[in-house]
């Protein structure tokens, strides 16, 4: 990978239904599975991530359940949750371990960076972060100059990104800070303060975000982006049909409108974070709007890494087998594979991958 900071190797060992996995990650990479592989587990691994980075391990293994919920089979299966994340030239690894009392602590943390995978004669250098049987991590605050810092940011730009609740009560529907825009929250919920933000500031993005919406939806006319009238701290979303005067708001779109809104939006923006994952992101998706999706997944990953898990034939039809990793549960472990582009080449010349993927010739299915 041309840019530093992608993530391009993930070792991870006794994370929930992950036993041992040992995976070689590119620019864009498409998990399919059957419900029950592992395939949420892999992206809530990065959930993972981003509490740990915010000290809040803890609250996390909490929310869950506790150590045992969180490690293979709990700790008599699992004694230990290891992982390393390289991200040339820089790799973190960590080691944890359960307690007593149900929480995960530190056995070691420690971060690295290898000047030799990009040519510089700095050599390696190792920094060893939170003490054993340190509660939170060792990470200092994002970018500082040092080693840790640059790997805490790198951390924290990979954002996983959920778009599912669009019922009455969902955040994305509800009034947000005019303020809150410096980059699309997780589900949406400032959405309507970062389309007035790109307006202003990048209006061929936003032209872009628009357009692309009145493909899948062409009753779409544009956004009406203004702070509320008696709040002007307030924005909400509103929309403007075509051929009508009457302005709509977020409630008045459909659920799969308002999710493709939401991806366009995120895959189109001036400003990527550099890695998304996305958790099956066509749900509720017009089988067009999903081939719009897999164009945009396409498009974007020339400038940030993605990481998406599907169930859906139609959105596996818009990639080649290199940007695919097959996920299946074997002898009670999820086990990633990817696929051998060389293997389907002749496949290829008659069908698309989806294709292939329906008639069991991938894997990844509950057959």
């Amino acid at each position: 990978m041309p840019k530093l900071g992608y993530l391009n190797h993930l070792k991870l060992s006794g994370f929930r239904s992950i036993k041992e996995m040992d995976l070689p990650l590119s620019r864009l990479n498409v998990l399919i599975g059957p419900n029950g592989a592992g395939k949420s587990n892999f992206i809530n691994f990065f959930r993972f991530m981003n509490k740990l980075l915010q000290k809040d391990l803890q609250l996390y293994v909490a929310e869950q359940g506790g150590a045992d919920a969180v490690l293979h089979f709990g700790r008599k299966q699992t004694p230990v949750l290891s992982a390393n994340l390289r991200f040339d030239p820089n790799s973190y690894t960590c080691e944890l371990m359960p307690t007593n009392d149900g929480r995960l602590v530190f056995q070691s943390e420690t971060c690295r960076f290898d000047g030799n995978k990009i040519g510089y004669g700095g050599g390696l250098k190792q920094k060893n972060l939170a003490d054993p049987g340190a509660a939170e991590s060792g990470l200092p605050k994002p970018n500082t100059a040092t080693i840790a810092g640059h790997v805490a940011g790198y951390i924290e730009d990979w954002k996983v990104y959920h778009f599912h609740d669009t019922s009455k009560t969902a955040v994305i529907k509800q009034p947000c800070e005019v303020q809150d825009n410096e980059r699309l929250r997780e589900q949406g919920e400032n959405l309507a303060a970062f389309l007035f933000d790109v307006q202003e500031h990048q209006p061929e993005a936003y032209q872009r975000i628009v357009t692309t919406i009145q493909r899948a939806a062409p009753f779409f006319h544009d956004f009406i982006l203004e702070p509320d009238r008696h709040n002007d701290r307030k924005i909400r979303l509103r929309w403007k049909h075509k051929g009508n005067d009457a302005y709509f708001d977020a409630h008045s779109l459909s659920d799969g409108t308002l999710r493709f809104i939401c991806l366009a939006t995120l895959l189109l923006q001036p400003k990527l974070p550099s890695v998304i994952l996305l958790d099956e992101p066509e749900l509720g998706l017009h089988p067009y709007a999903i081939q719009l999706l897999g164009s945009m997944l396409r498009s974007a990953s020339d400038s940030t890494q993605i990481i998406a898990s599907t169930q859906s034939v139609t959105l596996a039809n818009e990639f080649q087998p290199e940007n695919v990793i097959v996920v299946e549960h074997r002898d009670n472990n999820s086990q990633f594979r990817r696929l051998e582009p060389k293997a389907f080449e002749s496949w290829l010349e008659d069908y698309r991958l989806g294709d292939l993927w329906e008639k069991n010739l991938l894997g990844g299915t509950p057959l």
